[in-house]
């Protein structure tokens, strides 16, 4: 029983036909793929589910093609090596300066992290594709909550601004610069007929990347006021 379990632990190859291997190879790389891309779709990052899937995917038949394509005429590992300095530009490309702020390096990381399992699980070590993609996981998962820990609590407050609606252009442009930042607290808008607009912003103070999205509101022209409640 155990040696059948050591078999099923290594190499998929070893122990089904080639198209079938490649069947199994295909499926457990969307699956993982799935597996991290769920965590960082939930997170709201760049780098969601659709992405992440193709990428550990993509990764998954690079392998496999290596392994075909070579069939003991060259290097197994030449395709598969170019994927490591390929996927770097995917990961850089998620990685910019903004607002002060460096934002995506845990995307990229992540990028490239799921890229690496694409290539574990292509090569046919299945069972290590998912041990390290539930590991991924886990430690973005718990990077979170380590982080809260240092930081404290999010400390909720409602930012009150006054507008000029301009025909309901204005309070199109106050929602495309949240949707920019990725806010996900509660917002009203409130547009009296005989009156300035007015809309209400539930955020975190406590945290600053919870509240860069400040700095491009005040830059929209038809903002009259702004408070703090």
């Amino acid at each position: 029983m155990f040696d059948d379990l050591s078999l099923w632990l290594g190499d998929i190859h070893r122990i089904v036909s080639t198209e079938w291997a490649g069947v199994i190879v295909t499926f457990v790389a969307v699956l993982c793929g799935a597996m991290i891309g769920v965590e960082r779709q939930r997170a709201q990052k760049p780098a969601g589910l659709r992405t992440l899937i193709l990428i550990c995917l993509g990764s998954a038949i690079f392998t496999q093609a290596s392994l075909l394509l070579a069939e003991g005429f060259a290097d197994r590992t030449r395709i598969a090596a170019q994927i490591v300095s390929g996927i770097g530009f995917l990961g850089a490309g998620a990685i910019i300066r903004e607002r002060g702020l460096v934002i995506g390096v845990t995307t990229g990381a992540g990028i490239w992290a799921t890229a690496a399992v694409g290539v574990i699980i292509g090569g046919g070590y299945i069972a290590a594709g998912l041990f390290f993609s539930l590991l991924i996981m886990a430690t973005l998962s718990a990077a979170r909550f380590i982080d809260r820990l240092a930081t404290g609590p999010c400390s909720v407050k409602t930012l009150r601004l006054e507008y000029d609606p301009d025909g309901g252009r204005t309070r199109l442009a106050i929602q495309a610069t949240l949707d920019d930042h990725q806010h996900s607290e509660t917002v009203t808008f409130d547009e009296p007929p005989d009156g300035p607009g007015i809309a209400l912003i539930r955020y975190c103070d406590a945290h600053r990347d919870h509240r860069t999205f400040m700095s491009d509101l005040l830059r929209l022209k038809h903002i009259t006021r702004m408070q703090q409640d």
